[in-house]
């Protein structure tokens, strides 16, 4: 193939040498006639011929210019072969060549260590900081994106965990479940709302939380989940006091204090309502509560050991429904206990999924129009479906946003959408400084220093999202005594249309709609 690359530029070459020797070589013979043709002429005058004694000689110069022509053309014709032939052995590599091995690969520079100097202070190892060993999260109640904490509570029990089943399995069927599993069966219930046995069943030795997502795949399993934790969202710890009416500011804050021509609107005490409290369960003996409550539920067995302490629940129904030695929002509103939450090891009330629905079954069951949730904990699937179940039947659902400060979002139950999420605000109408804030927050009420009833015959003020919730169920009741054919969505509309604008022009994730405004709510949303 190189050879025949070299014949080509050969012939090449020559073509050229030839090309350029043709100028060359005609050019004298053209020069040499022109001139003898101009040179025939006559002279205009005669010339005398002169006498050369020389011998005359035949003129060459023509051969000699044709011959110079020809060879300059083959020189040059020459030397294009002769370079192009130089050309071609400089590119091609001698015989006996050898390419040099590839160098070996170079190694990364690092620096010879140095000794610390004597004295030289040495950095700190990197702070760990311990966290709690919880349960894994199962499949079927995938981890969110942030789970919500309460200071350093447990947000779920790291022994039990929930399960609920399809709806229609008989209970042979649920014993083989059980049995199948070899599970421990610490309870069961049938969830009227969702129409589906739930059991709550503790962690075999031998079973780890993950080794549990395999019931998820199980054809009788609905649900599958941890047994999540709630808290009570009450802040400060009660202070005492005497019940002077005075201390209930919240009455005039809410528009509650007015007379003349509103005094007929303002008769309203939520007679004929039904209001759940799902919490600690709510005193019988103390004489502001007198008579309040129509039905109780617990979640406890009476000889059991779980430790209970009303105090909250107690607290949250004087709100509402105070009967003597305080102000109630709605005095006549008939309350329904669910006792749900007990105490803790560490002191703590907490509750927990399968309990809270418990009570939310039991309550919706006994004709609740309204659901009072002063809690916060994470999401929760099988409290969220019970929440929606119990809104499609047209109970309103009214829920704390919770008392971790500005850095924390609204709570769990708070945060769901069918759900009113609650705020509280000061005398002052300034915003509680424990309370969470978020896009979810719809209404702001009185919730720092509300006068409340504790212990057996006591009063106390405390403070928290938990009582401006209890404030917006009874405004709820006194709604509903009003207007009973009102809609979920139309009391929604309602409380935030006559609510009075505290934060940024319209709804804002301080105080939501603003702060409860009682009269303006009955006089169905127009100004006074």
């Amino acid at each position: 193939m190189m050879k025949h690359v070299i014949r080509q530029k050969t012939g090449v070459a020559l073509i050229f040498g030839a090309l350029m020797a043709l100028p060359v070589a005609f050019a004298p013979t053209f020069s040499v006639a022109q001139t003898y043709d101009r040179y025939e002429q006559k002279p205009p005058y005669i010339r005398k011929p002169t006498r050369d004694r020389r011998p005359q000689r035949p003129s060459r110069s023509r051969d000699n210019a044709t011959g110079a022509a020809i060879g300059f053309g083959i020189g040059l014709g020459l030397s294009i072969i002769d370079g192009a032939r130089r050309q071609n052995e400089m590119q091609q590599p001698p015989a006996n060549y050898r390419p040099p091995a590839a160098p070996p690969p170079r190694q990364g520079y690092r620096p010879a260590p140095r000794k610390p100097q004597q004295g030289a202070r040495q950095p700190r190892p990197p702070r760990v900081t311990s966290r709690i060993q919880l349960p894994e999260t199962l499949r079927v109640a995938r981890a969110k994106p942030r789970i919500y904490s309460i200071g350093d509570k447990p947000w779920a029990s790291d022994t039990e965990f929930v399960v609920a089943l399809y709806p229609g399995l008989p209970d042979s069927a649920i014993d083989a479940f059980i049995a199948d599993y070899g599970l421990d069966l610490i309870e069961r219930t049938r969830i009227k709302l969702l129409d589906q046995v739930v059991l709550k069943l503790r962690y075999p030795e031998d079973m780890s939380p993950r080794d549990v997502l395999d019931m998820a795949t199980d054809i009788r399993v609905f649900r599958a989940q941890p047994d999540y934790f709630y808290y009570p969202s009450s802040g400060e710890q009660s202070r005492a006091s005497v019940p002077y009416a005075g201390l209930q500011y919240a009455f005039d804050r809410l528009g509650l204090e007015q007379s003349g021509a509103q005094a007929n609107r303002l008769e309203a005490s939520g007679e004929g309502v039904r209001l759940a409290v799902i919490d600690s369960g709510i005193r019988s003996d103390h004489p502001a509560l007198t008579g309040a409550v129509s039905s109780r539920f617990t979640a406890f067995e009476p000889t059991g050991e779980a430790q209970l302490v009303p105090e909250h629940g107690t607290a949250v129904a004087s709100i509402i429904a105070a009967q003597s030695g305080m102000r109630g929002m709605a005095r006549n509103v008939s309350l329904l206990s669910a006792q749900v939450f007990q105490a803790n090891a560490q002191g703590n009330m907490v509750a927990d999924s399968f309990d809270i629905v418990r009570g939310i079954d039991w309550a919706v069951q006994q004709g609740a129009d309204i659901l009072n949730l002063s809690f916060a904990g994470g999401r929760d699937d099988l409290l969220e479906m019970a929440l929606l179940k119990a809104s499609e039947k047209g109970v309103v659902l009214v829920a704390a946003a919770g008392n971790e400060g500005a850095d924390a979002p609204v709570a769990f139950p708070a945060a769901y959408a069918p759900v009113i999420a609650v705020t509280a605000t000061d005398e002052e109408d300034a915003l509680y400084v424990f309370a969470n804030q978020g896009d979810d927050v719809e209404l702001a009420a009185p919730g720092v220093d509300i006068l409340v009833a504790v212990g057996t015959n006591g009063f106390a003020l405390q403070s928290g999202t938990s009582m401006a919730t209890a404030y917006i169920s009874g405004a709820v009741a006194l709604l509903l005594q009003k207007e009973p054919e009102l809609s979920v969505e139309e009391i929604k509309q309602r409380l935030s249309g006559s609510a009075l604008d505290l934060g940024p022009q319209g709804k804002d994730p301080l105080f939501g709609y603003g702060r409860l405004d009682v009269s303006r709510a009955l006089a169905g949303g127009e100004p006074d």
